[in-house]
């Protein structure tokens, strides 16, 4: 962190615990609305877990995204981005990449996909069907659907996925050296230019007429790939398994499929998707947050998957409550400059998914129904290895 303020007393070690699970760890309460705490790197930060106050960090300009793009601020992730992608940067230079990326996603672009993505479920449920029972729900229906989504979508051939996927989980892992990230940034952004090349196509709504394949082109592929990739398939796991560890609620969406685009709302509310907060923020002035007075260079970590626990804004939070409603405060796309531009495509896969399963698999269950789930070490998400199921 670069404030020259003393280290609070006693900072607790952040992120809580050496198992993530979906289930959210009890000491995001007992530290109060904010907290200090420290990183395995021994940077320290301000953990903000109330609701308003996560608002208020996501959407207060103030609370910097690049300057924390440093490697001696608190953060998870040890990667620095380059200086050209879009999760590294402030207003204006953030609003000028994400008017360029934004169109991809667009509502009726995103609504066209319907179909395509519908069709893509059913397939991979038909395959499922074909090869039999048990199955590993995540290597053979959701990280395939996702993939194939946000390849469609980008134009990746399907002899480069795998390539592709396999870089973004090196740049995802939280141990990586710096060595290893630049390696996998690197062979990355070739692989992307190599793909630029191959699909110019793809690429015109991202590019000025006057561009050649520019950085910013480039970071903006990487992080739609990686992401679109990575987020639906951990979200995806993890709220099959929440819905199948209590059967009644698979049962609900059985019984009620009109209710599953407002239970995907309490799914995004419930689930944890991150091993920690959000993407820090270094505070560029002196700001009161609640009871702390954050000073100007200190590091903030908003805990969105905490602030949609908050029990002054959710009644029984930490309880999955299938008909809250269509219309939940949740964070879980961030609040403000950054709200996730593929929102809406996260949704509409989301919603297709479970239609899917619902409709094909109504007997869909854990094949064991004591299995809490195997989950992955060492990422800066809560990802499930494998989540085997039956049907019959």
């Amino acid at each position: 962190m670069t404030s020259d303020v003393a280290t609070p007393v006693c900072p607790r070690a952040y992120p809580f615990g050496q198992t993530h699970t979906v289930d959210l760890e009890p000491d995001y309460r007992e530290g109060g609305p904010v907290s200090a705490v420290v990183l395995p790197s021994g940077a320290w930060g301000w953990l903000v877990t109330d609701h308003t106050l996560v608002r208020q960090v996501l959407a207060d300009p103030r609370f910097s995204r690049e300057q924390a793009n440093q490697p001696q601020v608190a953060r998870l992730s040890t990667e620095i981005l380059p200086a050209a992608a879009i999760l590294a940067n402030d207003a204006p230079r953030h609003t000028v990449l994400r008017r360029r990326i934004a169109p991809m996603f667009a509502p009726a672009r995103v609504a066209a996909m319907a179909p395509a993505i519908t069709d893509l479920a059913h397939r991979l449920v038909d395959g499922l069907i074909e090869r039999g029972q048990p199955a590993d729900m995540v290597s053979d229906f959701i990280e395939p659907f996702a993939a194939a989504v946000v390849c469609e979508m980008f134009g990746v051939p399907a002899d480069l996925r795998e390539r592709v996927f396999t870089l973004g989980d090196a740049l995802t892992a939280r141990e990586a050296t710096p060595q290893s990230l630049a390696r996998a940034r690197g062979e990355c952004e070739e692989l992307v230019r190599g793909l630029a090349a191959r699909s110019p196509q793809v690429l015109v709504s991202l590019m000025r007429a006057e561009d050649d394949i520019d950085d910013e082109v480039v970071n903006l592929l990487i992080a739609c790939l990686i992401g679109g990739r990575g987020s639906p398939t951990v979200f995806l796991s993890s709220a099959l398994f929440t819905l199948l560890r209590e059967p009644r609620h698979y049962r609900q969406l059985v019984e009620a499929p009109a209710s599953i685009e407002a239970v995907v709302e309490e799914l995004l509310r419930f689930v944890p998707v991150g091993v920690g907060g959000g993407f820090t923020r270094v505070a560029t002035e002196d700001i009161g947050l609640g009871p702390v007075l954050v000073r100007a260079g200190d590091a903030v970590i908003p805990a969105m998957h905490a602030a949609g626990r908050d029990p002054q804004v959710f009644d029984d939070p930490d309880t999955l409550v299938l008909d809250r409603g269509p219309k939940l405060a949740h964070l879980a796309f961030g609040h403000g400059a950054h709200y996730c531009v593929g929102a809406g495509l996260a949704r509409l896969q989301a919603q297709i998914a479970l239609r899917t399963l619902t409709t094909r698999m109504p007997e869909l269950r854990l094949a064991d129904p004591a299995d809490r789930g195997r989950w992955r070490v060492g990422r800066v998400v809560r990802s499930l290895e494998g989540l085997d199921v039956a049907w019959t």
